[in-house]
């Protein structure tokens, strides 16, 4: 009897766990429809509030806390005292990073670090400080991502709504803007050209273009690994002088050549290879065809053009790239690209993709020549 009791009243709940879930008796989805809608409300509020995130690792590398905890936990009052500011807040700021796995939170208030907060420590061989705090960070650039709308309504540059000019007009006014544009690119450059100098075999070529090079960081990468390579560093002329500082320092001043104008104008002929480097997401496609027509111009039959820059998924997947191209329409009015969308530019400039060699990094190497 006890038995067949069990059985029924099991049976029982086999039969109310069906019908709950496929006729919808009164009660039984009520309770979970709540539930889903307070999921997705919680999401999105998340998500929307990102910027908060953000802004807080940007703080944390702006007054350097990973560099006093190199040696290990530290106790948040002594880091306040360390990096002038006040202890509550900078806890409160680092209790919110350590829930996002960005510092690891200790017994009696104390802090440690983790492999991301790592990053953030100024002399690490792989750190984003310089970047986060002052290229990322910085001020002008959350100015303007506050009028994206501006940006969305018109498919025009919320930085020259908000400054009256373009961003790298602006910054080749202001010195110290100007200074930390190019560490911070300098910065993310070096992760970078590391790995694209060995994803790529450079050893046909005898003469190669670094076309808005910077300091020469790719170029002098590329001549660690090839070293019967010579190179031709084209930038702007206040760019010349910390590059030749830096290729002498890496020991290739003798095969450098430091070359000024605007690709805008013409680029110097007689390469084997050219390189242009995430220069062409910074401008729209009218810019970018004008930038390749002149690539071609300097190209002949054998010469390669190799664009390094990221190609957008076309699908619903992830990709950091989708918000990079954001950044780029709000601040310069230029896009990350799909692969159709580079095939159309470089068929407008009466080139042809030859080839895309894809990295680990968000960057992939589009392999480039002449329409013959």
């Amino acid at each position: 009897m006890k038995i067949c009791k069990k059985i029924t009243k099991n049976l029982l709940v086999a039969l109310i766990f069906v019908l709950c879930h496929h006729q919808n008796i009164d009660g039984c989805d009520q309770k979970q429809e709540p539930q889903k809608s307070f999921n997705a409300s919680q999401k999105l509020m998340e998500l929307a509030s990102a910027h908060i995130l953000s802004r807080a690792i940007h703080v944390a590398a702006m007054i350097k806390v990973a560099d006093h905890l190199v040696d290990g936990p530290c106790n948040v009052y002594e880091l306040a005292e360390k990096t002038e500011v006040h202890p509550t807040a900078l806890y409160r700021l680092l209790r919110l990073l350590a829930s996002n796995n960005i510092f690891y939170e200790t017994a009696d208030q104390g802090f440690a670090l983790t492999p991301l907060a790592e990053l953030l420590i100024s002399n690490h061989p792989e750190s984003l400080q310089p970047w986060l705090a002052n290229h990322d960070g910085d001020e002008k650039r959350w100015r303007s991502y506050g009028h994206m709308g501006y940006s969305v309504q018109t498919g025009n540059p919320a930085f020259n709504y908000v400054y009256g000019q373009g961003y790298f007009d602006f910054i080749a006014q202001d010195n110290d803007m100007a200074a930390s544009f190019d560490e911070g690119m300098r910065n993310l450059s070096e992760k970078e050209d590391r790995a694209l100098a060995t994803y790529y075999d450079f050893s046909a070529y005898n003469v190669i273009t670094d076309i808005g090079g910077g300091k020469g960081g790719l170029l002098t990468e590329i001549m660690k690994l090839y070293p019967s390579v010579h190179g031709v560093l084209y930038d702007l002329p206040h760019v010349q002088i910390s590059a030749q500082s830096y290729v002498s320092q890496c020991g290739f001043d003798q095969q450098v050549v430091f070359t000024s104008g605007s690709f805008f104008d013409q680029i110097p002929s007689g390469s084997d290879l050219y390189i242009l480097k995430r220069i062409l997401h910074d401008w729209d496609d009218e810019l970018c065809v004008k930038i390749l027509s002149n690539c071609r111009n300097a190209m002949t039959q054998n010469t390669k053009l190799l664009i390094i820059e990221a190609i957008v998924a076309d699908d619903n997947s992830r990709d950091f790239a989708k918000d990079v191209d954001i950044a780029m329409l709000v601040l310069f009015g230029g896009k990350e690209r799909t692969q159709n969308e580079w095939t159309a530019l470089l068929e407008a400039a009466n080139l042809e993709l030859i080839k895309v060699h894809k990295t680990p990094s968000m960057l992939s190497i589009i392999e480039i020549g002449i329409v013959k």
